[in-house]
């Protein structure tokens, strides 16, 4: 019988002792390159996907904005880049979005040329300086304090915005007024001078938009979709069909770097902080819905800071605002993206296709441009979404109604503003209302019981409440109003369970002075249990509570319940020296 040891050293094709240890290290290197090579393949196939979406959104939020379609390139090329190069959400794509366009555009006023160009440019430079800010601050938590109910009106309205803003490039028709909805109803009161050709084109676009897609060319049947509509103007040589071209000069080249003129408007900066606020919730949302493929935790804070250091080298190399964008997101892991690498890819496609055949942009057809624009605000339309937010209840209906028809009558500065008061309103209100105070009671078995406070609490007895609910400010005063009257009681003791907060705050304090005040009168007692350091810190501080005999605290300790029941037996020996 062979040693053990001997067997152990030897392989079963007699090589030498480490042999098949070392193969086996090469064998997994090989096919970790691979893999990696694989990744990269995968990669660069979904950024090419990924680039041609890009090329018909780019030019079209470009026209939202009301410049250059190719600047909407620009920020196609960099965005990509810049975003994924640093944020910590792998997946998510930096690109330009209606929202943030349609916003910039509406914030640049009246500017035409080359000084809403400059304006552009720089408050596209501000808005990243705003997201850095953002990052730095670690201001990501803050976006989940924006009302869902208030986020989908907005998006509603950022929607049917976008629609109408497209009716005069889909119809040939200029209508006037000084908000979207004068503007439809000065459409509707002149169809007779609509160029058929133009809304030829744009009915085109659209059936063409919905049905390529469905086919054999799927994420390719967009930019299908805009090429044959714009041959079919060209072909049929339709005068009347504006194209890229007639509004502005399609240059080749790279991007030269240049820094925006540094003038200060408080409109300018106004808008910047309502697109920045913008980029930031959208973006947030699309790093909740993309989890990382190896399973570390996004960072939003980090994010802003990514898409601001994106913003200012889109501002710099003349692009739009960019942001993290759902559709570009979803496009580019429906193409099978891997890894950050697919929107790095994307914007050295996009890099490729400015700097070699910049002219195919020209003859782009604008009837087509603004049919895209449409489809793409109409699908932001979530009927469902609304109808399910209806169903909870008025405070829901209040935000969406109120955010929706703010987007389509005031200016979207204001209504960012107005949206954003509403959450906070909202959260406090919410947060005020659900507070609720319960009477907890042991049995002799241990088991503990969770009942409905008394109105009234009991004279010669110990009253061991618990509290649930937001505390801060209004929560405060509502907790005021649910407590047990003291009122006629004589001797009685409220033991007042706070464990798990870490702080009480001005309002809360006052309150509990104020409780305390009252049960004094009936020779009554305050016992605060489950206190930590901090708490006892900020009580100590404020010299509001009458720490020397009325008012007593309990530490909490690591046994739950415990500083609970020390209070319970102080309380009850208090009451049985009264009698």
């Amino acid at each position: 019988m062979n040693d053990p040891a001997e067997i152990a050293d030897e392989s079963d094709d007699g090589e030498q002792p480490g042999t098949g240890i070392l193969r086996a290290a090469l064998e997994r290197w090989t096919s970790l390159r691979r893999s990696r090579e694989k990744t990269l393949r995968d990669d660069a196939v979904a950024g090419l996907s990924l680039a041609a979406g890009n090329i018909p959104d780019g030019m079209a939020n470009a026209i939202l904005v009301g410049v250059n379609p190719l600047y909407g390139l620009y920020a196609t090329m960099v965005g990509p880049i810049g975003g994924a190069t640093l944020s910590s959400t792998q997946l998510m794509v930096v690109s330009t979005t209606a929202a943030a366009s349609l916003t910039a555009g509406q914030a640049l006023g009246d500017l035409d040329g080359q000084e809403r160009e400059s304006a552009l440019f720089l408050m596209t430079v501000l808005i990243g300086a705003i997201l850095m800010l953002f990052g730095a601050l670690r201001l990501g938590r803050l976006t989940r304090f924006v009302s869902y109910s208030v986020m989908t009106g907005f998006l509603m309205g950022v929607g049917v915005l976008i629609m109408l803003s497209q009716l005069p490039n889909a119809t040939g028709y200029a209508a006037t007024g000084d908000n979207a909805i004068a503007r439809l109803l000065d459409l509707l009161g002149h169809l007779n001078q609509i160029d058929p050709a133009s809304t030829g084109v744009a009915l085109v676009t659209l059936v063409l938009a919905i049905w390529l897609p469905r086919t054999r060319l799927g994420n390719f049947g967009i930019l299908a979709a805009l090429v044959i509509a714009s041959a079919l103007a060209l072909l049929l040589q339709l005068q009347s069909v504006r194209t890229a071209g007639d509004i502005a000069t399609i240059s080749g080249g790279v991007p030269s770097l240049q820094l925006p003129a540094l003038t200060f408007d408080i409109s300018l900066f106004t808008g910047a902080l309502s697109v920045a606020v913008i980029v930031a919730v959208q973006s947030a949302g699309v790093s909740q819905n993309v989890p990382n493929a190896n399973g570390a935790r996004s960072n939003i804070s980090r994010d802003f800071f990514a898409m601001g250091i994106a913003n200012i080298g889109c501002g710099l190399l003349r692009g739009l605002p960019v942001g993290g964008s759902l559709s570009s997101t979803a496009l580019s892991l429906l193409a099978g993206a891997r890894s950050r690498w697919a929107a790095i890819f994307a914007g050295l496609w996009m890099a490729l296709l400015v700097v070699a055949v910049p002219q195919v942009v020209s003859p782009i057809a604008m009837p087509a441009l603004g049919a895209l624009l449409m489809l793409a605000g109409a699908r932001t339309l979530k009927p469902a979404e609304a109808f399910s937010i209806w169903s909870t209840g008025w405070p829901s209906r209040l935000a969406i109604v109120t955010t929706f028809l703010a987007m389509l009558f005031l200016p979207i500065q204001a209504a960012v503003g107005i949206g954003v008061v509403l959450s906070a309103l909202l959260t406090l209100g919410q947060a005020s209302a659900e507070v609720w105070v319960v009477e907890r009671v042991e049995h002799s078995d241990g088991g503990i019981e969770e009942r409905v406070a008394p109105d009234r609490l009991p004279p010669h007895a110990v009253t061991v409440l618990h509290i649930y609910g937001h505390l801060f400010y209004a929560g405060a005063r509502t907790l005021e109003d649910k407590l047990p009257s003291p009122r006629g009681a004589r001797n009685a003791v409220v033991v007042m369970r706070m464990r798990g907060r870490s702080n009480l705050g001005a309002t809360l304090i006052d309150v509990l002075a104020s409780y305390a005040k009252e049960l004094q009168k009936g020779n009554g007692r305050l016992y605060l249990a489950g206190i930590n350091p901090a708490v006892r810190d900020e009580i100590v501080r404020t010299a509001k509570l009458d720490l020397s005999g009325p008012v007593q605290l309990y530490e909490m300790t690591p046994l739950v319940g415990e500083a609970t029941r020390k209070a319970v037996a102080d309380a009850k020996a208090w009451l049985a020296s009264q009698r």
